[in-house]
């Protein structure tokens, strides 16, 4: 990055991760049957949420998570708010989680990913009680979880190399 970039500007190389986001929550709700995984909530969009909240300085960034939740929202079928959100909310856990992984190795983004991630699901169950007509799974909803966190290591490893290339910030 160019020391010379105006602090506003964004560069190309920072939009990918929102372009995988926006990827991961459209093939999230095309309809699979695949054994029993039509009914699994696999957030594979949560990695990509995890490196823009490493890495994003944006002020726009929840109001664009936001946005995204939203889409999710209408392609599930969820109610209106829902996934944005737990959007916003992992947006603002990742930040708040900025300075200790700052010189951390991939180990322990693995794990605060985890950590994270179940945080969120549960949250999303809880909140799952408090909407009368929103039925959600135990068994498949806590499962969808922990195969979101097996695939962590797939989906971020290139994202942990795009991060050191980047100095794991926009803003240099």
């Amino acid at each position: 990055m160019s020391p010379y970039r105006n602090p506003g500007e964004v560069s190309t190389l920072a939009i990918i991760p929102y372009i995988l986001l926006g990827l991961f929550v459209i093939f999230n709700n095309v309809p699979a049957n695949l054994f029993a995984a039509g009914r699994l909530e696999i957030g594979l969009y949560f990695v990509p949420l995890f490196f823009i909240g490493l890495t994003s300085e944006q002020d726009s960034t929840p109001i664009i998570l936001a946005v995204f939740g939203l889409l999710n929202d209408i392609f599930s079928e969820m109610p209106l708010g829902f996934w944005a959100f737990l959007f916003v909310v992992f947006y603002l856990l990742c930040v708040s989680q900025r300075s200790l992984l700052s010189a951390a190795n991939f180990g322990s983004y693995w794990v605060t990913f985890g950590v994270l991630v179940t945080m969120i699901y549960l949250v999303a169950y809880l909140l799952s009680f408090m909407v009368d007509d929103l039925q959600i799974a135990t068994v498949p909803f806590l499962l969808s979880a922990a195969v979101c966190i097996l695939f962590f290591p797939l989906v971020y490893f290139p994202f942990y190399l795009f991060g050191d290339a980047m100095g794991m910030s926009e803003r240099n």
